[in-house]
């Protein structure tokens, strides 16, 4: 897809990466804490499936009803928005790369160059 530097392409792709997750609902569980787009904490009190809604509290906001792909219902025309949860963040597999002082300091290992 050809986006030309035009302003419009800027536009398509910024809304592109403010599409929430399809199937959050499936994903949260009551008293489960997400986060908003804006990065405040959500709590998850009750899940309605069957209507596709969430009901949760936001910190600073007061109680709050997502849809169940993660948009905040009250949202004016249904845009993106700060109240939008975000799915939960998977969890890491790979142990944290460590690096070991005594390799760093050997004399076969040297870090840099001095002339």
């Amino acid at each position: 897809m050809d986006l030309g530097g035009c302003r419009a392409g800027r536009l398509l792709l910024a809304s592109s990466l403010m599409e929430p997750s399809p199937d959050l609902v499936s994903a949260c569980r009551e008293g489960m804490v997400l986060r908003s787009r804006d990065r405040r904490a959500a709590r998850i009190s009750r899940l309605e499936p069957a209507a596709g809604l969430i009901h949760g509290e936001v910190e600073m906001q007061g109680a709050c009803v997502w849809r169940a792909d993660g948009r905040w219902r009250d949202a004016p025309f249904g845009a993106p928005g700060p109240l939008d949860l975000m799915p939960p963040e998977p969890v890491a597999t790979a142990p944290p790369r460590t690096a070991s002082l005594r390799e760093a300091l050997d004399a076969g290992n040297p870090l840099f160059c001095c002339d």
